[in-house]
């Protein structure tokens, strides 16, 4: 009969307890040691080598031991966990990328552009602050626009010579 037991490294072991929860026949229970802290135990006689409490075991303190093909006692590894794969971006999420950051470059210098030309538009267009204020009194005026010239409120106050 070459069935599959189950050792417990008692140096690891937590006693949590949820290998006692997850083994089906009961093979598996919490006994108090001298140091007063419960460690698992695998009662050789009902184990049936199921591997349940392997995988509960969250410290890794149960290991599977096959006698017959090893030394007697020699521990078999367990089967590596595979680890959670980290993202990594195909060829298309790349590129796409790329794209992205040279149409964002594009449309910098275009904005950058039209904002120069506003800006200098801007700067070039006439004072409507620096005229030079064009007086009319009746002599300057035009002969056909004698009556017309100087017609404001401030035109007046300038010819009684108020400010």
């Amino acid at each position: 009969m070459n069935r599959q037991v189950m050792w417990v490294d008692t140096a690891l072991c937590t006693g949590c307890g949820a290998c006692v929860a997850a083994c089906p026949v009961g093979a598996v229970t919490l006994v108090d040691n001298a140091d007063q802290n419960p460690k698992a135990h695998v009662d050789e006689e009902a184990c049936t080598g199921c591997g349940a409490c392997v995988d509960a075991c969250p410290a890794d303190a149960i290991q599977p031991v096959i006698p017959g093909e090893l030394v007697p006692g020699e521990l078999v590894p367990a089967p590596e966990r595979p680890l959670p794969t980290a993202y990594q971006p195909g060829p298309l999420a790349e590129t796409a990328g790329a794209v992205a950051v040279a149409t964002g470059v594009g449309l910098l210098a275009k904005a950058a552009g039209a904002l120069t030309r506003a800006v200098g538009r801007w700067l070039m267009r006439p004072s409507t602050r620096a005229r030079p204020s064009t007086s009319f009194t009746e002599t300057s005026a035009p002969a056909g626009d004698r009556g017309r010239a100087g017609r404001g409120r401030h035109a007046r106050h300038r010819r009684r010579g108020r400010q």
